[in-house]
C-alpha cells in the first residue's frame, strides 16, 4: 500500500474534494483493498488492481453518499474552501473540472493521466478500447470547457 499510495491519493482528490470526506474516503479504499487482498490472483500487476478496487470503492462510495453535505432542510452545503499558494489554484481548478465528470469518465481521465494506455484502462475499468477512446475524446472537451468558463 505505501509504495502505491499515490494512486489513492489521487483517487480520493478525484472523488472528495472536503478533507473531512477525503479522510473517509481513503480509509473506506483502504478497508476494501485489505478485504480484496484474498481475491487478488497476480493476474495483472498490482497497481492495476489497486486501480480497479479503489475505483470501485470511490464510485461506491459517491452514490452512497449524496447526501453527504446537505443540512436538515436539504440545502446543499459547500465544504469549507482551503486557501493555497497560487501553483495549487491551477491544479485545485483541474481537479474540480475532473470531479463534475460523471464517475466512469473521472476514472478514465485519471488513468489516462496516470500514463495507462487504453488497454490497461479498458482492463481496470471493465469498459472496452473503444469505448475508452470515446469516452476520453468527450472528457477532454467537458474538461475545456469548464476550464474556460472557470476563468
Amino acid at each position: 500500500m505505501t509504495h502505491h499510495r499515490g494512486i489513492v491519493i489521487k483517487i480520493v482528490r478525484s472523488f472528495a474534494p472536503d478533507p473531512t470526506d477525503a479522510d473517509d474516503l481513503a480509509q473506506e479504499i483502504a478497508l476494501a483493498l485489505w478485504r480484496s487482498v484474498p481475491s487478488f490472483r497476480g493476474e495483472s500487476k498490482p497497481s492495476t488492481w489497486i486501480w480497479r478496487v479503489a475505483l470501485n470503492r470511490a464510485v461506491s462510495w459517491q452514490r452512497a453518499g449524496k447526501d453527504r453535505h446537505l443540512d436538515v432542510h436539504g440545502a446543499a452545503i459547500e465544504p469549507p474552501a482551503v486557501e493555497r499558494a497560487d501553483d495549487g489554484l491551477l491544479v485545485d481548478r483541474i481537479y474540480e473540472a475532473i470531479r463534475s465528470l460523471p464517475a466512469i469518465d473521472r476514472s478514465v481521465v485519471m488513468l489516462s493521466l496516470e500514463g495507462h494506455r487504453y488497454a490497461e484502462i479498458a482492463e481496470i475499468t471493465g469498459l472496452t478500447e473503444t469505448n475508452v477512446g470515446a469516452r476520453l475524446s468527450r472528457a477532454r472537451t467537458r474538461l475545456e470547457q469548464h476550464l474556460k468558463e472557470a476563468q
